[in-house]
């Protein structure tokens, strides 16, 4: 056998040089980018440094607010209280413990306040069993939540209540020299009569007319009595659910020898109206309607027309309006008509219109007094309605 043979390549110099050069410039290429890597990591590490610095800054401003938060809602005289979506209590301050004894982390809020509020005479207004009054306003949490603030308002009402008071003793002092002097007039002119009824030669037509002087002079005293007793009274009668209808009706009830004596006609119509629940008094309701009619007859004399209509104002509204066609107000004493024992009649008392403006506003409502649409003086009564309550409507009746 023979030697192998061998094969022999001779390689091109340029060959290997342009070898050697393109991997030097690889070589160029990967030294710069990983210097720009370099580069870029230190920028990225300088970054996330500073980021953390700034994570840290602010949540140590968060938590220096938050502590400033909770020293202040420590100190705070009002109640906070936050309720999560749940309607569960979130959180609360002491103030708040000391208003509601029951409050506990997690639970319900509206059996925390089925147990301590025993009434809601208006909305964020509330009367507590232990007698406290407070205020109450609530603003939602985006989709947190809502927080209450509750402030103790006893001290404030018991003082608006003093200074009620001694506004009312002062016009009952007024009221009482007012009184005394126009009681003297009557009162004499009774004592007057009543002495000549005492005589044995009086005719049956003097005995009559002497009779009807004397019991007309008990009457109006009788009325200044009454009138002084309803405006000293103020609101301290009791409220109940009752329809305006059956406080109409006792109103009209106690008018309709007075209305057959003057030939007046009366309508009633609320048929545009509802009969729904009012909270309050019937009897002083019912007294402060007949005081707007009995005015209405004064100024119409014979022959009035009075309209009494009922409609809705708005959702929790009730308007009352008692319309006549007499000879109206005038614009001179529009100012004062509301004032107690001012007049414009020669036996008027002064007070029938300041009763009703005082029951109407105890019953948290509105009275407005303008023109009337039949040619006379139109007093308007809004008052505020139970909720819940069905229609029940009247047909329009008249009296003569």
């Amino acid at each position: 056998m023979g030697k192998p043979q061998t094969t022999r390549v001779d390689h091109d110099p340029r060959d290997l040089e342009q070898a050697f050069g393109v991997f030097n410039e690889l070589s160029e290429r990967l030294t710069t980018a990983y210097g720009q890597l370099e580069g870029r990591v230190a920028d990225l590490t300088q970054e996330l440094a500073r980021a953390r610095r700034e994570r840290l800054a602010e949540r140590a401003q968060k938590e220096h607010l938050a502590d400033q938060l909770g020293v202040l809602l420590e100190a705070l005289p009002a109640a906070i209280v936050l309720i999560d979506v749940r309607d569960r209590v979130d959180r609360f301050n002491p103030a708040a413990e000391q208003l509601f004894p029951g409050l506990a982390w997690g639970r319900r809020w509206r059996e925390i306040k089925q147990e301590v509020v025993a009434a809601e005479p208006t909305p964020g207004d509330w009367r507590l069993h232990d007698g406290r009054r407070v205020s109450v306003s609530q603003r939602p949490l985006n989709d947190r939540g809502r927080i209450l603030v509750v402030v103790d308002m006893t001290d404030e009402r018991r003082l608006e209540e003093r200074v009620e008071r001694q506004n009312r003793l002062s016009a009952m002092g007024e009221m009482a020299a007012q009184l005394a002097h126009q009681v003297r007039t009557p009162l004499s002119t009774a004592v007057l009569y009543a002495g000549q009824l005492a005589k044995g030669n009086l005719s049956a037509m003097q005995r009559r007319q002497f009779s009807e002087k004397l019991r007309e002079g008990l009457r109006h005293t009788e009325n200044l009595v009454r009138e002084m007793l309803a405006f000293s009274r103020g609101g301290n009668f009791s409220n109940q659910p009752i329809r305006l209808s059956d406080t109409l009706h006792t109103a009209i009830a106690g008018l309709q020898p007075r209305l057959r004596q003057l030939d007046a006609r009366l309508d009633l119509d609320l048929e545009d109206g509802d009969d729904s629940l009012l909270a309050g008094n019937l009897d002083a309701l019912a007294g402060a309607f007949s005081n707007l009619i009995d005015n209405a007859l004064d100024h119409g004399g014979r022959g009035v027309r009075v309209r009494i209509s009922a409609c809705r104002a708005a959702d929790a509204i009730l308007c009352l309006r008692v319309d006549d066609d007499g000879p109206g107000i005038d614009p001179l004493v529009l100012a004062r008509i509301f004032d107690p024992f001012f007049t414009t009649r020669e036996r008027g008392t002064g007070l029938g219109l300041a009763v009703v403006q005082a029951v109407v506003l105890e019953h948290g409502g509105g009275l407005r007094v303008g023109e009337s649409a039949l040619g006379g003086a139109c007093f308007e009564v809004q008052l505020p309605r139970l909720e819940g309550c069905g229609i029940n409507k009247i047909t329009t009746r008249k009296q003569a």
